[in-house]
């Protein structure tokens, strides 16, 4: 397992030329390669931003592993997430990819896929304090390991300490058996670098494909010059035209990047504005609706003892529905077949086939009663009255 050799004064020499992959597509975070030193904090960054818009999200994750401090980063944000998250491991988890495994409660493997674990490794030069310093890092490492273990398969430490002597290689099926994963899954060729054909792209699938890249800030600390990124011409003319930017082929990347921050920064306020104004002209309505209610139910005379029934019938069948219902009371009260019941007089049986008309000129109160205990019920015979 890589986690970075140590030099004499025990400071980390970073491979800042070397990233894992990490893209996101929809709910779903691509982590392959080697765990390089400051990729814990991008892969952060990325589930972060997933967690903003999905409830459920998928990690594929193939890698070989690599730092130890950058996958403990990466653990502990899986472990704290709200979000149901679940790893597939699509090829292998080794080293420090199989602890990583261990932070999500649902965990699936391809057929062909392998898991690999082993003590942590590590490689330092100076004296021997130095030596003494890095052992002391690793044994405290390999506690980590072992507490990780014992959760994942509810074993005692004893017993998995044994995964940490040697390379302990486990193919799907043995994962499955001992634990280490809850589900095999076919496996599945999907490129995650997509190929498109940028004249055969509208501008909704521009704007998801490549506002991951170029706006979150996450991506742009990855690189020290944005001037990297290298989008060709062709794209440029497409990003061009699809948001009207005031740029020609000839501009920077940098000055690409800038644009679409500006622009989507721009939608996003419209967004904010259109569902503020959307909010307001609901409570609005609704303030509309209720007022109306309490205007038809007074006009109609209604008793202060049934005002509540036919509001119910308003908030939950419609107002079209409470002026059908007020319009066509009876204006004599018929016999309370209600109070008959009651006394035993009339068997409830004889109501199951009442249709709306009969309930009205029969028992208009247990219509009412039927509106505000059994509102599906009472909407049904008022459908099968209008037609609805």
């Amino acid at each position: 397992m890589i986690f970075y050799r140590l030099n004499p004064c025990f400071k980390f020499v970073e491979n800042s030329d070397k990233q894992m992959i990490l893209l996101i597509d929809k709910n779903e975070l691509y982590a392959y390669g080697t765990i390089w030193n400051g990729d814990g904090m991008f892969f952060v960054s990325q589930l972060a931003h997933l967690e903003k818009h999905y409830n459920d999200i998928k990690i594929k994750l193939h890698t070989y592993g690599g730092s130890v401090f950058d996958g403990n980063i990466m653990c502990n944000a899986i472990e704290a997430s709200k979000a149901n998250i679940t790893i597939d491991v699509m090829g292998i988890a080794a080293s420090m990819g199989a602890i990583l495994t261990m932070s999500a409660k649902k965990v699936r493997i391809v057929d062909n896929g392998y898991i690999m674990i082993h003590a942590p490794h590590s490689g330092t030069y100076g004296n021997a304090k130095n030596m003494e310093d890095t052992a002391k890092l690793l044994r405290m490492m390999e506690k980590n390991f072992i507490q990780r273990l014992g959760k994942r398969l509810n074993q005692p430490e004893e017993s998995v300490k044994k995964y940490l002597d040697g390379d302990n290689w486990l193919d799907a099926q043995e994962a499955l058996e001992l634990g280490f994963v809850s589900e095999i899954i076919p496996a599945e060729i999907q490129p995650i670098l997509p190929v498109k054909n940028p004249e055969e792209m509208g501008e909704s699938e521009v704007y998801n494909l490549y506002s991951e890249l170029l706006l979150q800030p996450a991506a742009l600390s990855r690189n020290s010059n944005p001037e990297q990124f290298n989008l060709d011409n062709n794209m440029k003319q497409l990003l061009i035209t699809a948001f009207a930017l005031q740029l020609t082929e000839q501009s920077s990347d940098t000055a690409f990047v800038n644009a679409l921050k500006e622009k989507f920064n721009s939608l996003e306020g419209e967004l904010k504005t259109a569902k503020s104004e959307k909010t307001d002209a609901e409570a609005k309505l609704h303030q509309y609706e209720s007022s109306r209610i309490d205007t038809m139910i007074a006009e109609a005379g209604v008793s202060d003892d049934q005002k509540e029934v036919y509001k119910k019938i308003g908030e939950t069948s419609g107002i079209d529905a409470l002026a059908v219902v007020l319009k066509s009371q009876p204006k004599s009260q018929a016999p309370n077949i209600s109070a008959m019941i009651h006394k035993g007089n009339v068997g409830t049986a004889a109501r199951i086939n009442w249709d709306f008309d009969k309930w009205q000129n029969e028992d208009p109160k247990g219509l009412e009663k039927l509106a505000k205990d059994e509102p599906e019920e009472f909407q049904k015979l008022f459908n099968a009255k209008y037609k609805k």
